[in-house]
């Protein structure tokens, strides 16, 4: 098994060829999506005392990544994947208490971000590990993939246990992979019945009082009230929200809670600094994303590791402030540019 074989894996497959700079009418639509959720912050935050440069910042920093997945994708996706893989693992073990277990151990500051970094790195390496030229680099890197699912274990975050099991399970198995709606069809099934269920909990304390106390034992109450919060702040600003970055000030959880953080959901908190149509932005976001890896030109496989790395990342965010660390965005961003990168004409020649 050469080096044949190994870009083979990514470059089967591909219906499309991108040349640098000829964008596709479904990529033009991704960007002119980010652009919309841009200036919407603007307007959201017009005339008040918001601050929307975080969210601008981390919306550019999730474009950049993208970018360079797809860019450094294209050229040579076992050096990308590999890198990102080997960089966060190299990471956590400089961190003195990073598999700690510690709500707040570094080096994010916070363990479930933590958690969440080590699957999107488990994403990359079983992405790598389809792209190997080698039988023995695909070893190696499933290896590092299964090493750094322990470190997800360490990290005592359970969505991202699951998330990490997840996608190495779907590593392991990716080669047999024919059909690549499959499973981008069921991780958005998937995250749908999460971000519903985050609404139901938050919507109503007494009509949802019955699975609500079930609910806290896993997720604790006061993750509940921010959500109430997030709801009923929409129900008040259903146009532009009470304002980018404005959360924390108006969710009278977090006034009067100093631990309290963030909403503790990416969907939520959307729609309560920028109301409806900022949340709708987000949907069309994530749809677009789903979109894009089921119009990949990769191979089956590749597209499974991708969709079920994104699902677990957008899970994770629809129940925790994960999506608020950069590091944890970009490693997603770029494990999805990576996913869905045309294949580079060299490598298909190689096939």
């Amino acid at each position: 098994m050469g080096e044949g074989r190994g870009y083979g894996v990514l470059g089967l497959g591909a219906r499309v060829r991108l040349e640098t700079g000829n964008l596709s009418r479904l990529d033009l639509l991704g960007v002119i999506t980010v652009a919309a959720m841009g200036v919407w912050a603007l307007v959201a935050s017009a005339g008040r005392a918001a601050g929307p440069e975080a969210f601008l910042l981390a919306l550019m920093t999730t474009a950049a990544a993208y970018a360079t997945g797809r860019v450094a994708g294209a050229r040579s996706a076992f050096a990308t994947c590999g890198a990102l893989a080997g960089a966060i693992a190299v990471v956590l073990l400089m961190s003195p208490d990073a598999l700690s277990g510690a709500t707040l151990a570094e080096p994010l500051g916070y363990g479930n971000a933590n958690g969440a970094l080590v699957a999107q790195a488990v994403g990359a390496a079983c992405l790598a590990a389809l792209a190997a030229p080698t039988e023995r680099r695909r070893g190696e890197m499933h290896l590092l993939a299964g090493l750094l699912v322990l470190g997800a274990f360490a990290t005592r975050s359970l969505t991202a246990v699951l998330g990490a099991v997840a996608i190495l399970m779907i590593g392991l198995t990716a080669m047999s992979a024919r059909r690549r709606g499959s499973l981008v069809v069921a991780g958005a099934v998937c995250l749908m019945v999460v971000v519903a269920g985050t609404v139901y909990l938050g919507s109503d304390r007494e009509q949802a009082s019955g699975v609500r106390s079930t609910a806290e034992e896993g997720l604790t109450g006061r993750r509940l009230d921010v959500w109430h919060d997030a709801l009923k702040i929409t129900k008040e600003h259903p146009w532009r929200g009470s304002g980018p970055g404005t959360f924390l000030m108006e969710s009278p959880t977090a006034r009067s809670d100093a631990d309290t953080q963030a909403a503790h959901s990416q969907w939520l908190r959307q729609s309560a600094e920028q109301g409806l149509p900022g949340a709708l932005l987000l949907v069309a976001l994530i749809g677009w994303a789903y979109v894009r890896l089921w119009r990949s030109p990769q191979d089956p496989s590749v597209v499974a590791v991708g969709a079920v790395t994104l699902t677990a990342f957008t899970v994770h965010a629809s129940m925790d402030y994960v999506a608020e660390f950069p590091a944890v965005l970009a490693s997603a961003a770029l494990v999805l540019g990576v996913a869905t990168a045309a294949p580079d004409e060299r490598l298909r020649l190689l096939r």
